[in-house]
Order: structure tokens, then C-alpha cells, then sequence
């Protein structure tokens, strides 16, 4: 019977030692030991015994020695059986392979399709290295395999040798040990490895920054950005004139041996930033940070990138805040006031009205000039009376801040008097110095601004007069404690300067004050003043004007009967917050009632009042959705220019009609309005409405028409009026409004 070996491999894949000790045939390792026969024909002088006892110690020993190997080598061992099963494996082998020792002595050869090549071929059955060895009889060194792990099924790869033995009588082997290592990180690194060269071989190409190839001792190679930085050429480099001593200043060196350190412990170092030495002898600020390139000899490469762009700006920068610094402390108080101007305009052209106005200026007057500061409006019968008053209160010893109280239909302050009406009627600003000694013609009145001016005590009191072109509006009276200093000439100047601003913000809020009057009163007219009676049909109409300060929309609504017991219902809204726009929300109204009596379908419509409002209005344009019911049938026409869809409420259901939509009344070429049609049954609700229900500046149409849509739900089967109010509390509520909203709510009844 020929003999099994423990065939021991030590090294890499190609060369190394192998080694051998006879074994049992039948029993592998852990075997009957080396007595026996087999011992007692191979011995030297077989009649000694001792002889003989001495070598099959000697062989135990060795094989033992073989046997501890073989546990513990962290290459992978498998000795296979010709017909491919396992005969041993060593720990390692299994840890790899991530099979239990049990299943791996039970576990026959691994399937061909199983392992893959490196191009994620799978190997054939002939192809796989122990099957190959088995059948030639030679040693298959150095195969790439890759096999899924048995525990976590990632693939891993594998380099083998499979070496044949135990061949029988004509030579062919009956065993065969695959020997195996896991190169699958090394494989992965020299991946990252070939992909950083394949980097770095851009970034030198590139000159994008600068790239060095740099060793203990000189330069080996840069690209032509970092030779630009540290201006040197190729043939320094070539010749090898330039190094990292040459290049770094003295104060540097510590540093960048502390980068070397980290080089060599941990192959790359962290960038920071140092300067380079230019050809020139000046200093070039730069940041670099490196990884090895090689680790023998070392080399490595380093990244530079020239900050000297970043630390001219920085220099340029430190010095303009050096020079604001010096412009701030050589300008007095009246520059610093004077840039208060620029806030109290911005507030003013911010004022929706006249008290916000009133109320911003004045506060921000207290909070940077003065202690106090009362406006003096004239009443209807040209009398000056105060308007309101911002103070700072200092009640119970603590600063409250600043305060604004409304002193219309109040007694007015007796304080300076004279000096307000002199200023009103002069256009000159009025100064009044020790105001506290007047104290005593006030001291017995009870109203709350004369209780604020008795617990102010002004000592200093500066009048200065509010006019708009030639149109006076009022004073502002500002005024300071006896424990602040007077008023300079640059104070004067600074409250004059004030005054002719909110002159100016009290004529525009006049001004659009009328406008707003004007328009509303034009869009008031031509709205329908009341609905329709249309049997059958359960109309109510909600109208609601923007309440945060805007003018006046161009939203519209009507409703109308037709003939053949029809009713024609419309909502629309003209681009625009003018006089102007209410005026042509009323002319397209007109115009879309009289083509409604004319045409039958509502496409027609629109297509005609959007050709009348081209021809006779061509700068306008206007949303507007328009729908005809027929109250016999339920049957619904409608068609959209541009607008938000009607939403139609049935059984509970809301469903928003949007599937004929064309462009807005005006666009150049969007003549062509699709119509939709809709069977309502009695008890089916629509709501038309604008744009301003549904989209704000706190809430996208997104938004708002998921709530319409959930309001409306909750409406089915109330009135028209009960679900306009539903509506408008789900959806407008008390808060200010930044445009119009039109309602138009219709009942089938049936």
C-alpha cells in the first residue's frame, strides 16, 4: 500500500519549503504511530531493536512537530482524497473558508461553479486546481479563486497551490494538499492603490495645484503648478537641485520632520500650512498635506496649494478693518446718527398706514436721539393736537424700554407750545432750552402724557416742523432728561432730516390711503350688488378685501341666469393692485356677460373675451374660470383661463375640476380653452374662489388646496352661505390678509 504524507508549505505561493512524513495510509493524521512494518523494513539494521525504537521515536517527534505546524500555519491547508473529498484541513483553512470542522471533514470538493476567476468567469469543473493537479499529476501554483465565505456568502479571493502525493504504482497521485492564502484586502489595496497612482497621475497632469514626488533627500519629480510656485524648472529637478531643506525655511523644519514622523507611522500626513522658499528668496504661503509613494526608498507625495491669493486678500481685508476701525473712532456722533437715518427711512417706507408710521419713527427716535418724542398732527379745524407719544420709561427705577402710547382725543402736553406752534407755522425747526423750569404749569393736569412729561423733567426740548413740498402735515417734538447733554447742531440736522422723512411717509400713506378708497369704491360698483333668485339653485357669494395693507385687487365674481333654464356662474381675478385693475376687472366682467349670452359653450366664451380683451385692453390680463349649469339636467359645462380650479363636493366626496385648463385671458397665443362636463346630482356643491384663499406667504397652493379640499368635505350638504362661512374659518380665519379673496358658493337643490 503506498504511504500517506503530511505535505508542510511554508512561504509564498511560489517557492517555499515542502516537507513530508509517511503516515498510514488508512488513518491520515493521528494515525498508529510509526511502528510497525512499514518502520521495521525501512530501518537501519532491522534485527536491532533498540535501533529501530529510537527511529520511530525520533519519527513521532518529527511528526509531531509537523502536526503543531500544520494546526497553526495561517495559510490554508486542505488535504484532499482522489475522488475529492476532505481528508484534513488545518484551523486556518476553515476560518477562511468560514466552514465548521465537522462539515468541513464531511465536505466534498468545492463545486467549479462555485469559485469564479478574477473576471467573475466561473471556473469548469476541469479547470479547478485540485481537480487539475489530481488528473495531470503536477503542481498548479499560484491561482487566482474567488469563493464565497460559508458564513457571510461574501466573496472572498483566494491564491492556491494545490501540490499532488501519494501517487500508486503508476504514478498517479491518490491525495492532493491545496494549500491557500485570503488576498482578498491585498487585492482591494493594490485596487486603492493603482486608483490613487491612476489620482495622482491627473492631479500632476492637471496643474489644477501643485504636485511633488518628494524623498528625505531631493525632489524627484513635480509638475509644472508647483514648479510655478516655487519658481524652479524641470531641469532643476531632472538634475536634482532641488530638495525639501532647499525649499523650507529654517523655522519650518520641525514641522516637517513631524510630517515624516507621521509618514512612516501611518502612511499619510494630516495638510497644515507652511511656506516655501522661492527661487527669488521670498516666502510662498502654502498648505500641503502627502501620502507615501513609496515606502523603500521613502517617497512621498505631496499635494500644494499657494494661498498667496487667500493671504492677500486676508492682508487687504485686515487692513480695510483697520481703516473703518480709524474712520469709526475719528467720527463723531452726528455720522453715527446720521446712519439711523437709513433705518428710520427703510421703517417708514415699510408703514402700511399712518399710526404704524407714527408708532415706528417715533420709537426708533427714543431708542437712539432722545428721551421722548410726541407728534403734533392738525385736526379738521387746522388746530395742532397730539397724536401719540414714545417715551423711554424708567418707572420704578428700572428701564422698561421704549413705550408708544396713542394720545388722540387726549389733553395735549402744555410743554413748549409756543415753540410747536411757531414751528408749524414758520417750517423752522424751534429749540427750547431748560423746559424743566416750566414744570409748574402742568404739574396739576391729569392726563397720562402730561403724567409721562412730569416724570420725564425734559430739560431739552427740540420742535421741528414735518412738510412734504409745500404742504405742512405737522411737528414731531423730541426731547431729553436734565441727565443727557443738549441738543448739538448735528442733532438738529439729524431731526430735521427725520422730520422731511416722515413728512414724506405721512403724504404716501395719504396718498394711498385715497387710492385705496378710490379703487375699492370703483370695485364695490361693479360687483353685483346682490345674487340672483334662481329656483333650483342655492347661491351665496363671500367678498373679503386685503387687510395688511395692499390696494385694492382686481377679484371679481358674478352669476347670471340663462335661457333654457340655465344660470351662468364666474369668478376671476385681473393681475394687479390699482385703481387701474379694479377698472378693468370691471370691463372684463361686462364683456364675459355679454359673450355669455351669446355663446352656449363656455370654451366659446373665453375665447371671445380673451379676443375683445386683446383688441381692447392689450397690456390686462386676467384669470377667470367660468361654468354653465342646466338646472333640468345637472349637466355642467365649465372652462379655465389660468385660474384655480372650481372644487365640486358630492356624497361626501371633493374633487377639484382641473381637467380643463387653458392659459390667462391676455397671454399672447393662448386663444384655445378646453371645456369640461361634470353630471351633478341634487345636493352637489361647487365653490369657486381666488387665488388669495388658498396661497400666501406662509402656505404654498399645495398646502391650501388640501385644506379647501378638507373644508369642503365638512361642508357637503350645508347651504351655500353656511359653507362659504365653513370655508373662510377653516381657511382665512382673523389673521391679515395680503390680498382679496372671492367667494362664490352654488347648491343644486334639485
Amino acid at each position: 500500500m503506498p504511504e500517506e504524507k503530511f505535505l508542510l508549505f511554508l512561504g509564498g505561493a511560489r517557492g517555499g519549503l515542502v516537507g513530508s512524513v509517511p503516515v498510514p495510509s488508512d488513518r491520515g493524521f493521528g494515525g498508529r504511530g510509526v511502528g510497525g512494518r512499514g518502520v521495521g523494513e525501512r530501518g537501519v539494521g532491522g534485527r536491532d531493536r533498540r535501533g529501530r525504537e529510537a527511529l520511530a521515536a525520533q519519527l513521532a517527534v518529527t511528526q509531531e512537530r509537523y502536526r503543531t505546524l500544520f494546526e497553526t500555519l495561517p495559510q490554508g491547508v486542505i488535504y484532499y482524497a482522489a475522488n475529492g473529498m476532505i481528508i484534513e484541513a488545518n484551523p486556518a483553512a476553515r476560518e477562511t473558508l468560514g466552514i465548521d470542522a465537522e462539515a468541513m471533514i464531511t465536505w466534498p470538493l468545492v463545486p467549479a461553479g462555485r469559485a469564479v476567476h478574477e473576471d467573475g468567469t466561473p471556473f469548469r469543473p476541469e479547470d479547478f486546481p485540485v481537480t487539475a493537479a489530481l488528473r495531470t499529476g503536477e503542481v498548479i501554483a499560484d491561482v487566482l479563486m474567488g469563493l464565497p465565505h460559508g458564513r457571510t456568502g461574501e466573496l472572498r479571493w483566494l491564491r492556491v497551490t494545490v501540490v499532488p502525493d501519494a501517487r500508486d504504482e503508476q504514478g498517479r497521485p491518490q491525495r492532493a494538499y491545496a494549500m491557500f492564502r485570503d488576498v482578498t484586502e491585498q487585492l482591494r489595496a493594490e485596487a486603492a492603490v493603482r486608483e490613487g497612482a491612476e489620482l495622482i497621475g491627473r492631479l500632476h497632469e492637471a496643474n489644477v495645484l501643485g504636485v511633488v514626488v518628494v524623498g528625505e533627500r531631493r525632489v524627484y519629480d513635480a509638475n509644472d503648478a508647483f514648479l510655478d510656485i516655487v519658481g524652479y524648472s524641470r531641469d532643476d529637478v531632472v538634475a536634482g537641485r532641488l530638495s525639501r531643506q532647499l525649499l523650507t525655511p529654517p523655522e519650518w523644519v520641525s514641522r516637517d520632520n513631524e510630517a515624516i514622523r507621521q509618514v512612516r507611522r501611518t502612511g499619510a500626513f494630516r495638510p497644515y500650512e507652511k511656506e516655501y522658499v522661492h527661487r527669488d528668496g521670498h516666502r510662498v504661503p502654502v498648505v500641503v498635506g502627502g501620502a507615501v509613494f513609496s515606502k523603500s526608498p521613502l517617497r512621498w507625495v505631496t499635494f500644494v496649494v499657494d494661498l498667496t491669493a487667500r493671504q492677500r486678500a486676508e492682508q487687504e481685508r485686515a487692513e480695510l478693518v483697520a481703516r473703518e476701525r480709524v474712520a469709526r473712532a475719528e467720527a463723531d456722533s452726528a455720522r453715527e446718527r446720521l446712519t439711523f437715518l437709513l433705518r428710520a427711512g427703510d421703517l417708514v417706507a415699510a408703514a402700511q398706514d399712518r399710526h404704524e408710521l407714527l408708532q415706528h419713527a417715533s420709537k426708533l427716535v427714543v431708542d437712539s436721539l432722545a428721551d421722548f418724542c410726541i407728534v403734533f398732527l392738525p385736526t379738521e379745524d387746522a388746530a395742532l393736537a397730539a397724536t401719540s407719544i414714545a417715551y423711554r420709561d424708567h418707572c420704578d427705577h428700572r428701564d422698561r424700554g421704549v413705550m408708544f402710547d396713542d394720545l388722540r382725543g387726549q389733553p395735549d402736553p402744555t410743554i413748549g407750545q409756543a415753540a410747536v406752534s411757531a414751528a408749524y407755522a414758520t417750517g423752522t425747526s424751534q429749540l427750547v432750552r431748560g423746559a424743566a423750569a416750566r414744570h409748574s404749569r402742568w404739574i396739576d393736569l391729569t392726563a397720562p402724557a402730561l403724567d409721562i412729561m412730569a416724570r420725564l423733567r425734559p430739560r431739552h426740548v427740540l420742535v421741528t416742523p414735518l412738510i412734504a413740498g409745500q404742504r405742512r402735515l405737522g411737528v414731531v417734538a423730541v426731547g431729553r432728561s436734565a441727565d443727557r447733554p443738549g441738543f448739538s447742531g448735528t442733532d438738529i440736522e439729524v431731526v430735521e432730516e427725520l422730520g422731511r422723512r416722515m413728512a414724506a411717509g405721512l403724504a404716501n400713506a395719504d396718498t394711498f390711503a385715497r387710492d385705496h378708497s378710490v379703487a375699492e369704491t370703483l370695485q364695490r360698483s361693479v360687483l353685483p350688488d346682490t345674487l340672483p333668485e334662481i329656483a333650483g339653485l342655492d347661491l351665496a357669494v363671500r367678498y373679503l378685501p386685503g387687510t395688511a395693507g395692499v390696494d385694492v385687487g382686481g377679484d371679481w365674481y358674478d352669476a347670471f341666469a340663462l335661457d333654457g333654464n340655465r344660470v351662468g356662474l364666474a369668478v376671476g381675478d385681473v393681475v394687479g393692485h390699482n385703481v387701474a385693475s379694479a377698472s378693468v376687472m370691471g370691463q372684463v366682467r361686462n364683456l364675459l356677460r355679454a359673450y355669455a349670452i351669446e355663446k352656449y359653450h363656455p370654451s366659446d366664451v373665453l375665447r371671445c373675451t380673451n379676443a375683445a380683451l386683446a383688441q381692447l385692453l392689450p397690456e390686462a390680463m386676467a384669470t377667470v374660470v367660468y361654468a354653465v349649469l342646466d338646472l333640468t339636467t345637472g349637466d355642467l359645462s365649465y372652462a379655465n383661463a389660468g385660474h384655480p380650479p372650481l372644487v365640486c363636493v358630492s356624497g361626501g366626496h371633493a374633487e377639484f375640476l382641473d381637467d380643463a385648463t387653458g392659459a390667462m385671458l391676455g397671454v399672447p397665443g393662448g386663444g384655445s380653452f378646453p371645456a369640461g362636463h361634470r353630471r351633478l346630482a341634487p345636493g352637489t356643491s361647487l365653490l369657486f374662489y381666488t387665488d388669495g384663499l388658498i396661497e400666501d406667504r406662509h402656505r404654498d397652493i399645495t398646502e391650501g388646496l388640501t385644506a379647501l379640499a378638507s373644508a369642503m368635505r365638512q361642508a357637503a350638504g350645508l347651504a351655500a352661505e353656511q359653507t362659504c362661512g365653513m370655508v373662510q374659518a377653516a381657511l382665512v380665519g382673523s389673521a391679515p390678509r395680503t390680498d382679496d379673496i372671492c367667494l362664490l358658493a352654488a347648491r343644486l337643490t334639485g
